[in-house]
């Protein structure tokens, strides 16, 4: 225990809390026993001590809870206590040295222990299992020869202390004792751990017969322990899993730990209690694919039974489909087919998006059924898997998706057709060029990056002065993947040049530090007539080229009159990392513009870790 030091507190003050204490409402009981805490002397216990002679009960708690973290600086005050005529005073007394864990009231202890009532002996039990000192095995050990419930509290104590010494008489207890004193006992010496220790227990357990067994295994088990496991399933072989099963099996959540340890035994009662345990454990939970990979470790059970297993309830499809994916097990054409007509949505997308791994055949039942599926995940699945498996007769049906429907389904359609039948691809995309929508045009911007720059040149050109300024800035972003095809940095250049520069371009100069650019940049800096978002862009981007050169164009922004070209500015030479910039930047600390002082103050910070 960590001892405060003693604050001197006034009879007066001392007066006053006592009596919120006494009579105060619940409130200032409260603050009143806050205040008392933080002045541990002689004094205050002495007089909290008082208040334990009090009738209502939350005036005696109230005290109890405060010598159990003052008493200390009273240790008589409490020992005193113990010889009080009412018995509920000596439990307090009791319970109020366990928790002080001082060793000099042990053998105050062990006298309330040998002499007094059994409730004080029971509390004085606990109390020097609490200090946990082997003076006080001696008197515990002879507890043990006392009623059952103090015989409880006596091999608890026993345990907490943890001596060696303990060993023999508990064993002995185990041994002979009552059915539920002999549980206790268990539990302490499996605590107290050592395979010698374990050794004796596995050799009583071995003369008693099945049933009485039973209880004091499930308590090992219940330990999760893989040492303790593994001698048991050595010493009782496969009557272990009946009695792991029985543990498992009256737990509302299953346990991942006794779980793996169930998983030592490969049968399909393992396989389907894994399997079953997915009922309490969600998809999004990390346990759930532990589960998942634990069943994976018993694939050698049930992959031969796979349709056997289909066959159950459909809440164990969808971690049995997740797992036949992970080990690409196979499952019949015909028997997926009909689960999935039958299935969830859930489990229709998870067969779907595992059909490459799982399917035994072709799939063509299962395809042609989620793309007609109304449900978009399914249909977007579908076309990756048809490209996958590289199913050309599914190429009309790809092709029709790719015109219309979600956007999303439609790109993966698209992408699926660009890799089975490339110049249909392209007579598709021809036409969303030519004659398409915004969404079509947007369409093929997004799979532009799996063709080459010579497929793509054409449409680019097209598209780069679309009066649609998603479709605009979508293309220029593509030209940005290009550069080193001289005709698409012919492109890039014109755009630079161009009196409305998009943002864009110099967004992409910054991300490739195409410092080549840097005389342009700068033009369009210092030229006031660029916007402000096309000035602030480019002075983020001739920052991260890093040259000396540019530090005076940077300080120069800091005088702008616009604080968005302040900010670039502070950012610029944030980037340059020359320390002549820190007389500048610190001004800016004192803006009454929190966004140029949020942004001062970041800046001086990193040039303190550079």
């Amino acid at each position: 225990m960590v001892k405060k030091k003693a604050v001197n507190i006034s009879e007066k003050k001392l007066s006053k809390l006592i009596a919120f204490l006494k009579d105060g409402d619940s409130f200032e009981k409260e603050k009143a026993m806050e205040s008392l805490l933080t002045f541990p002397t002689k004094q205050v216990a002495e007089q909290t001590a008082q208040l334990l002679q009090k009738s209502e009960t939350s005036v005696r708690m109230a005290a109890v809870e405060i010598l159990k973290k003052i008493g200390y600086c009273s240790l008589e005050t409490v020992t005193d206590l113990l010889y009080d005529e009412n018995e509920d005073i000596r439990v307090y007394a009791c319970e109020i040295l366990g928790s002080i864990s001082d060793k000099r009231s042990i053998p105050y202890l062990i006298e309330k222990l040998n002499e007094d009532n059994e409730n004080v002996r029971n509390t004085a039990c606990i109390a020097l299992g609490e200090i946990n000192d082997e003076e006080a095995i001696s008197a515990l050990l002879g507890a043990l020869k006392d009623d059952d419930w103090i015989k409880f509290s006596a091999i608890y104590s026993l345990g907490k202390i943890g001596s060696r010494r303990a060993i023999t008489p508990l064993l002995d207890v185990f041994e002979h004792g009552e059915e539920e004193v002999s549980l206790v006992a268990c539990e302490v010496l499996v605590d107290l751990g050592g395979e010698e220790i374990l050794d004796e227990i596995l050799e009583i357990l071995k003369k008693w017969d099945k049933k009485k067994r039973s209880d004091c295994i499930k308590i090992i088990l219940e330990k999760e322990n893989e040492y303790i496991f593994q001698a048991l399933k050595e010493k009782i072989g496969d009557e272990l899993f009946e009695h792991l099963l029985s543990v498992i099996e009256s737990e509302d959540k299953k346990s991942l730990n006794n779980l793996k340890l169930l998983a030592n035994f490969k049968n399909s009662l393992s396989c389907e209690t894994i399997l079953n345990s997915f009922k309490d454990t969600d998809p999004g939970e990390e346990e759930y694919y532990e589960k998942l990979s634990l069943f994976a470790e018993l694939k050698e059970v049930w992959e031969n039974d796979i349709e056997e297993f289909m066959d159950k309830d459909e809440e164990y499809l969808l971690p049995l489909i997740k797992v036949s994916g992970m080990e690409k097990v196979k499952i019949a054409e015909d028997v997926l087919l009909q689960k999935y007509l039958v299935s969830s949505v859930d489990v229709k997308r998870e067969i779907v998006k595992n059909l490459p791994a799982i399917i035994d055949g072709r799939g063509l039942s299962i395809i042609r059924e989620a793309i007609a599926d109304p449900d978009g995940h399914i249909i977007g699945a579908a076309m990756m898997v048809i490209s996958s498996m590289a199913i050309m007769e599914m190429k009309d049906e790809i092709k029709e998706i790719a015109k219309k429907g979600f956007f999303d389904v439609r790109m993966k359609a698209l992408k699926a057709l660009i890799k089975l039948d490339l110049n249909n691809a392209l007579e598709i995309i021809e036409q969303f060029v030519n004659n398409g929508s915004v969404e079509d045009k947007k369409l093929y911007l997004s799979v532009a990056p799996l063709l080459n720059s010579d497929q793509n040149f054409p449409f680019i050109e097209k598209l780069l002065y679309d009066p649609d300024e998603t479709v605009g800035k979508a293309t220029v972003s593509v030209i940005g993947q290009f550069l080193n095809d001289g005709r698409y940095m012919d492109l890039f250049k014109v755009l630079l040049m161009s009196k409305d520069i998009h943002h864009e371009v110099l967004k992409i100069i910054r991300d490739k530090r195409l410092s080549l650019f840097k005389d342009r940049l700068v033009e369009i800096f210092i030229k006031g007539n660029n916007g402000l978002w096309t000035r602030y862009y480019a002075l983020l981007a001739l920052g991260v080229f890093e040259i000396p050169s540019l530090f005076e164009i940077f300080l120069q922004g800091l005088s702008d009159n616009a604080s968005l070209i302040k900010i670039g500015s502070l950012k610029a030479l944030c980037d340059l990392n020359d320390k002549r910039a820190l007389p500048y930047i610190r001004p800016f600390v004192q803006s009454h513009d929190e966004d140029i002082r949020s942004t001062a103050e970041y800046v001086l910070e990193r040039f303190e870790t550079f």
